[in-house]
């Protein structure tokens, strides 16, 4: 007896008492319907044929059979069919059967009414019984017609690979043989060109590489503000932060605030699922019928072997539905129960974070309903006088939320500027600023060439020194207004931040401010004060004068018509010469198109998926948000839906290539209907040829074109490449210094798009179980194995190669989990599909058939929805008695952070100096420059970093 797991033996029992109550009558549903149907073999002479009645419902096999079948495959067996005599195959016939030496080609008899017969034949007789297969081919032992690339009729007048006409965009020549048409000298004319300009763009790189270094000290540094910029934990007892060691658990350790552990326990989440319905469907396999194993698997052929093929494939899906019936009801249930317990999970993980540290959001209030105050009074000021006064509780200070985003490039300058001065007093941590040096008139030309690609300043001839942005004082004036008069003409946004001392200090304001309907400033009354979740790191300062609702709105919007145009562009492009070609393959005799096509279709989809990130991305930037938690939540939720976009054409274009495909093979139903004489969507969808062929092209499309090769190739885009190019910039550009050569190597920024890349891969997943099941223990263990590379790279990234960050909210994590919903919902479809005609449900086809899986999804989606948003929530934590952190105070907190609201802000810190004139003044947070910051309480600043970055 084999051994296997005590829950797959329980399913066992269950589904074999299940499978013995439904078909231990003959007159099941199942059998009444076949038998309304014509028999097709009926008074036909077979090989050993076995209708679908007659074969015995397998509930565990040994696989003797298959044994049998592979010894058989070992050496071709001779058929014991006299030559001239037709026979019909079947689902028991062997395909690597072959016809005697006398007659050695099966020819498919076309002079009869029925389907499937085949006769053995001289070469001399293929054009009797077809006329449009005179060829005998020796290889496979088959009449077949002419292989000619780009051939549309073939020359049946003689027996060999001879074209008569040629498909559009090819021309005949008389060899026979179709030649593309739009080839010619214009292509070597253009590929020259092509080869010429990558020689040159090597031997630029080459020479690139090789030249002297002339910024060492430049570099030097930036490379350490790059180290200075990883994410570090808390101070020790020196006053120093150090890096994470890599063997951080980050599905229960803080690194970058609670959003980034829920995301990696979403990641662990969708592996255990993806495991859990692997092994399923390899339990049924195991101990059901081993077919389960192959069934839509195997491999298009000759017509003969299609013919089997789809004979056998038919019969053993119908005899085998209640499996995969069974199967969709565990995974649907257990989907439905993993998705509760995981967003209870998720909830309490959050909370209990919450609970247990106090963050900046702990300290602070949103002001809202300012009115728009010019930037000559001294907003700031004013406002915590008043708010002070109104409620008698002392206060940290005021952050406003100005209006500039007209001048948020001269503000983000001005910033820089004033760090930049800063940075004058630590030379030693950076080269001399020295011109280029000689150089030949090639490499000047490149010199010159990368200064105007990459917009670096040029170097004025005959200077002896060159421009040095860490002096601003010694530059050239900048044309246009000066800061100080951008700071007076800005104006209040209606939103400004109110800091506490103590978390009971701003509860106590909130509430008193709700009770009494507000306070009033500046003539404006019934401003209110609120609490939120997020942290300084996270707010988009130049968003909050252009970011009313009906605003964003139009931007998403309008998102989505650029997300189409996006789509019609990758369609056009990249998809349509693809979907060209392979319509117009010539499939017969079993051919497929080789591995470059299949290569050419995963970068297709790698390219697809690569633009509607980046379509997605610059939608979610431009939209207006105040906090990145909620960018990072529209980015996920519109590159999911842009991705269904590419999906779903490519399914489209895919059924119609199949069915194009078939109908020209002559394919038929397994009771002999033309495809091309189906009408009805649902029949034809479920045809054994149609639903093999889609159950290849969706495993192919997901792996590993999804699922893996875009992610085995991000660590070069993400991490490597802008090392490379950052380090060969700022080596040999002497004029690149300080900031500047920073962020020519800084990292690459953390995104929660992964939440979207995930929920595509599952999407894609589920969409096999629509077909035959034997890709679906394959793809959901090769879903398990590329999340697992995804959650060591992003690991591995986290701790060391991206800048610090944080994501404070449960904004990513429920809108991740609400996406769930609509996706789950495509299983309870599936399965209200695959029930359909099975004893004791619906039976029903065409457009009711469809109505009726739309109604199973949107029931789901709309109760998974409303237990997502009401019932989880009644299993949360409750927010202990006695505060385990009631001794943090702002202060303290500041004092280990260098991003507050008042640092975070750039027009606080501009203001700060050049309004106030604060001693020293609120110094802005700049990752990896925190040493430059200095203390000042009666501003709130109380954080200051003992080491400088380049020392």
């Amino acid at each position: 007896m084999k051994h296997f797991p005590i829950s797959c033996l329980a399913a066992t029992f269950l589904l074999a008492d299940v499978e013995s109550a439904v078909f231990r009558s003959s007159n099941s549903l199942r059998t009444q319907q076949l038998l309304r149907h014509e028999d097709p073999l009926e008074n036909v002479t077979t090989d050993g044929a076995l209708s679908l009645l007659m074969k015995p419902i397998r509930i565990v096999r040994t696989g003797k059979d298959r044994k049998d079948d592979d010894k058989v495959r070992e050496s071709d067996h001779v058929v014991a069919q006299g030559c001239g005599v037709t026979m019909k195959v079947s689902s028991s016939s062997k395909k690597h059967d072959r016809c005697p030496n006398d007659c050695p080609f099966y020819a498919q008899d076309r002079t009869d009414t029925d389907f499937c017969t085949f006769r053995c034949v001289p070469e001399k007789e293929c054009t009797d019984m077809n006329p449009n297969t005179p060829i005998g081919d020796t290889e496979h032992g088959i009449c077949r017609s002419c292989v000619v690339e780009g051939c549309n009729v073939c020359d049946n007048s003689v027996n060999v690979d001879r074209c008569k006409s040629c498909q559009a965009g090819y021309y005949l020549k008389d060899d026979g043989l179709c030649y593309f048409k739009y080839g010619g000298n214009w292509v070597y004319v253009v590929g020259g060109a092509l080869a010429a300009l990558a020689i040159l763009v090597v031997f630029w790189l080459v020479e690139w590489m090789f030249r002297p270094t002339v910024n060492e000290g430049g570099l030097r540094y930036a490379l350490k503000v790059r180290e200075a910029q990883k994410l570090k934990g808390k101070k020790d007892e020196n006053g120093e932060r150090s890096q994470y060691p890599l063997t951080t658990n980050l599905m229960r350790e803080q690194v970058a605030g609670p959003g980034m552990t829920l995301h990696f326990n979403f990641q662990m989440f969708l592996m255990v699922w993806a495991v859990f319905v692997a092994m399923v469907w390899i339990c049924f396999a195991s101990f059901v019928d081993e077919d389960l194993w192959t069934l839509g698997t195997r491999k298009f052929g000759t017509p003969r072997s299609n013919c089997i093929l789809v004979a056998w494939g038919y019969e053993t899906q119908q005899a085998l539905m209640w499996t995969k019936v069974a199967f969709l009801w565990i995974v649907y249930i257990g989907s439905f129960l993993l998705c509760f317990g995981y967003g209870v999970y998720q909830l309490r993980t959050f909370q209990d974070v919450d609970f247990q540290h106090k963050t900046m959001k702990d300290f602070v209030a949103m002001i809202i309903g300012l009115p728009a105050v010019e930037g000559s009074k001294n907003v700031e000021e004013e406002l915590k006088s008043t708010i002070e006064t109104y409620s008698n509780v002392p206060m940290v200070g005021v952050s406003v939320a100005w209006d500039f985003k007209a001048y948020e490039e001269q503000v983000m300058q001005a910033v820089k500027e004033d760090v930049e001065a800063i940075e004058k007093q630590e030379q030693e941590a950076m080269s001399p600023v020295r011109p280029p040096p000689e150089m030949n008139i090639v490499r000047k030309f490149l010199f010159k060439l990368e200064q105007a690609i990459f917009g670096i300043e040029p170097v004025e001839e005959g200077a002896s020194e060159i421009h040095d942005p860490r002096h601003p004082e010694d530059n050239a004036a900048p044309e246009g207004e000066k800061i100080e008069d951008i700071l007076v003409n800005l104006r209040t946004s209606p939103r400004a931040f109110a800091v506490f001392k103590t978390q009971e200090d701003r509860d106590k304001v909130v509430e008193m401010t709700a009770q009494l309907g507000g306070f009033e400033y500046e003539g404006a009354t019934g401003i209110e004060m609120v609490t939120f979740e997020a942290e300084p790191d996270t707010v988009q300062w130049q968003y909050f004068g252009h970011s009313t609702k009906s605003e964003k709105a139009m931007r998403i919007a309008v998102g989505f018509g650029v997300i189409l145009l996006a789509c019609l562009f990758w369609a056009i492009v990249f998809y349509s010469p693809y979907a060209y070609y392979v319509m117009t393959f010539n499939y017969e005799n079993g051919r497929e198109p080789g591995f470059i096509v299949g290569f050419a279709f995963s970068m297709i989809v790698v390219v697809g998926n690569a633009i509607m990130y980046e379509v997605c991305a610059q939608i979610s930037d431009r939209v207006g948000f105040r906090f990145k938690d909620e960018r990072e939540a529209c980015y996920m939720v519109l590159y999911t839906i842009a991705c269904l976009f590419n999906v779903a054409l490519d399914f489209v274009t895919t059924y119609f290539t199949a069915e194009k495909v078939m109908e020209g093979l002559g394919f038929r139903s397994y009771f002999g209907e033309p495809l091309s004489e189906i009408d009805e969507f649902t029949k034809k969808f479920e045809t054994y040829g149609m639903q093999r062929s889609l159950a290849e092209n969706t495993y192919g499309y997901a792996f590993p074109s999804t699922y893996l090769i875009p992610f085995l190739i991000e660590p070069f885009p993400a991490i490597l490449a802008p090392l490379m190019l950052g380090s060969l910039i700022v080596r040999t550009h002497p004029e690149v210094q300080g900031l500047d050569a920073a962020e020519w190597v800084a990292m690459v920024p953390m995104e929660m798009g992964r939440y979207a890349d995930l929920l595509l891969n599952v999407i894609l997943g589920i969409m096999i179980f629509y077909f035959p099941g034997g890709y679906t223990w394959m793809l959901f263990l090769a879903m398990a194995a590329s999340h697992a590379w995804i959650y060591v790279f992003d690991h591995y990234r986290v701790l060391r190669a991206i800048p610090a960050c944080i994501f404070a909210s449960y904004d990513v994590e429920f809108a991740a989990q609400a996406m769930l919903a609509p996706i789950v919902g495509i299983v309870a479809a599936c399965l209200v599909f695959k029930s359909n005609c099975e004893p004791g449900m619906h039976c029903l086809k065409g457009p009711p058939l469809i109505g009726l899986c739309s109604l199973g999804w949107l029931v789901h989606t709309v109760v998974h929805l409303l237990v997502l948003q009401y019932v989880i929530p009644l299993f949360g934590k409750h927010e202990p008695l006695e505060d385990p952190a009631k001794d943090e105070t702002f202060e303290t907190l500041a004092h280990r952070l260098p991003c507050s609201w008042f640092t975070a802000n750039p027009v606080y810190c501009l203001r700060s100096r050049h309004k106030y004139q604060h001693s020293p003044p609120c110094s802005f947070f700049i990752l990896g420059q925190e040493h430059h910051m200095k203390v000042n309480p009666k501003i709130g600043c109380y954080f200051q970093e003992k080491t400088a970055v380049g020392k």
